[in-house]
């Protein structure tokens, strides 16, 4: 899955829009941790709700994706 949106950000809690790479399917109003571990790891392993495959399944690239705030930084 691809991040297509990011809104609503407080401190590291948000929410995210994401897109199949596979099948285009758009899902909208996803909640999402702005680290490095979420953006790396659990992003990729994402599966579609239409067509079940993840961008790790289709064997993608990963997305490179910024957090707001350094890593270990608290807020």
């Amino acid at each position: 899955m691809k991040v297509t949106r990011r809104y609503n950000q407080t401190r590291r809690d948000l929410t995210i829009d994401i897109k199949c790479e596979g099948c285009g399917n758009i899902e909208k109003d996803k909640n999402a941790y702005d680290d490095r571990n979420f953006w790396d790891n659990v992003v990729p392993s994402w599966k579609c709700s239409k067509c079940n495959k993840s961008s790790n399944d289709l064997g993608t690239k990963k997305q490179q994706i910024n957090t707001r705030y350094p890593e270990g930084e608290q807020h």
